[in-house]
């Protein structure tokens, strides 16, 4: 297949016409389209009440016409018919010369042009039918031998009609003419009438009609038209405020989550480097003051030593000194130690909840029941180092303010978050001191913005058996 016939035949089909002008339609404004849709409604309207009219018109001159043809049948054809010897009815030449005589009379535009005259069984006697056809009763000849007096036109068939009936538009008049004693109908006569006048009628009402409409409907929709256009000029100006609003609240959205974005990176850049620099201020008292006391101690021991040249109180009091300093050894050592963290570089954060609870046994020697998992491999060194901390901070201060509670720790993974909570049980926590409550409540303060620096909170239940603190994550696998 050639490049031309695949371009012609993915090629979109063109619109129809009537889809091209709902689309030009569509195009124009309120005020126009509102305009377009009255116009075409009024003026429809105004058409269908001036054929409405023209109609009811026609209905009146038609049974006026009607009635004057009736009383003309009575009062002018009826006296002219005779009956024969046998019942049957005479039409000789002096009734065809006098039935002649009729024709054409008449105001002008409503003349006489032909006279008919049936029987009951429905044959033509006046003029004579010189067809072969069997007679048929037509709806407006019964009605007529039954009495009532019926109008209609020669464009609507009902018998046979000549070239010049057929040829211009006549009232056909069907009226009872000759009834017996009895009141039935003998003979039905039919007269033929012009109906220009008629026509004129319907014509002038019709026109009429429609100027009347035309001059009521253009100042309605003039009027209508500039309420529309008012209405429509106030929805457009709304309409371009509210799209140049919703243009700088987007502007607005999308630079909130520009900056939100930047403050959760420089929250976790600051909680990171608080780590390093935790880090670092524990190699640097390893290093430094830790070493330095070591000597301190180990010139002290030397000192100690018993020797004749000291006096036994002046070692007493060089044992005491070196006692002071290996306690402030130790304490050095345990904070180097809770600040050095190497074996989370590459821990998990299930291994650093983990390490917390093996750290905290060691130092005080009670066991601690881990709960729950992350439920994920998922290696931060800084977020493992921040969890170890929270975990290993909220459990010493359990041990110090409720130290008989029972101890624990849950971890657990739902919906995106991270939930993390230590929880001691059994006796409400009592600080028996001002300087326990503060030191608490630094404790807590540092919890909460060492979980904030990445981008999650902590809180804090205080219960009647005992609390709890609970700290949320925002955790994606993607980190």
């Amino acid at each position: 297949m050639s490049a031309k016939s695949t371009k012609h035949e993915s090629a979109e089909p063109a619109p129809s016409p009537i889809q091209r002008l709902w689309l030009k339609l569509g195009s124009l404004s309120l005020s126009a389209q509102f305009l377009v849709a009255a116009s075409l409604i009024v003026f429809g309207l105004m058409a269908g009440v001036s054929f409405f009219v023209a109609l009811q018109v026609e209905k009146a001159a038609r049974t006026a016409a009607g009635s004057a043809g009736a009383v003309r049948m009575l009062a002018l054809i009826a006296p002219l018919v005779e009956k024969a010897e046998n019942d049957d009815f005479r039409f000789d030449n002096v009734f065809q010369v006098k039935i002649n005589g009729l024709i054409g009379q008449g105001p002008p535009g409503q003349r006489i042009v032909k006279i008919k005259i049936w029987t009951a069984d429905g044959r033509q006697i006046y003029p004579r039918d010189s067809g072969t056809k069997p007679p048929v009763l037509f709806d407006e000849l019964k009605l007529a031998l039954a009495g009532q007096t019926v109008v209609s036109r020669t464009t609507v068939a009902k018998h046979e009609y000549s070239d010049e009936e057929t040829s211009q538009s006549l009232l056909e008049i069907y009226s009872p003419l000759v009834s017996a004693a009895t009141g039935e109908v003998l003979l039905a006569g039919e007269i033929y009438e012009e109906s220009e006048v008629l026509e004129r009628h319907i014509a002038e009402t019709r026109r009429t009609a429609m100027v009347g409409v035309f001059l009521l409907a253009v100042p309605m929709l003039s009027l209508l038209y500039l309420v529309v256009r008012r209405g429509a000029r106030l929805i457009e100006q709304q309409r371009r405020t509210l799209r140049e609003s919703l243009r700088n609240a987007i502007e607005l959205s999308v630079e909130n989550n520009r900056l939100r974005l930047l403050s959760d990176n420089a929250r976790v850049e600051a909680g990171k480097l608080n780590e390093r620099i935790l880090d670092q201020i524990g190699s640097d008292l390893h290093d430094g003051p830790v070493q330095l006391l070591t000597l301190v101690k180990l010139r002290l021991s030397d000192l100690v030593t018993p020797r004749p040249d000291v006096p036994e109180a002046t070692r007493t009091t060089l044992t005491k000194i070196m006692d002071l300093v290996g306690n402030i050894l130790d304490e050095v050592r345990n904070l180097s130690a809770g600040l050095v963290l190497p074996e989370l570089e590459d821990a998990t954060i299930d291994e650093a909840l983990h390490l917390a609870t093996k750290r905290y046994f060691e130092i005080t020697g009670r066991e601690t029941l881990l709960i729950g998992s992350a439920g994920m491999d998922l290696r931060i060194p800084d977020l493992s180092i921040c969890l170890y901390r929270f975990v290993l901070e909220g459990l010493m201060n359990s041990y110090r303010h409720a130290g008989k509670n029972a101890h624990m720790v849950r971890c657990s993974f739902k919906r995106g978050r991270l939930f993390v909570a230590v929880v001691d049980i059994g006796q409400r926590p009592v600080l028996s001191s001002k300087l326990e409550v503060q030191r608490a409540r630094l404790g807590k303060v540092s919890q909460k913005r060492r979980i904030r620096s990445f981008g999650g909170r902590m809180r804090y239940f205080p219960r009647r058996s005992g609390s709890f603190a609970i700290a949320s994550l925002p955790i994606s696998h993607e980190d």
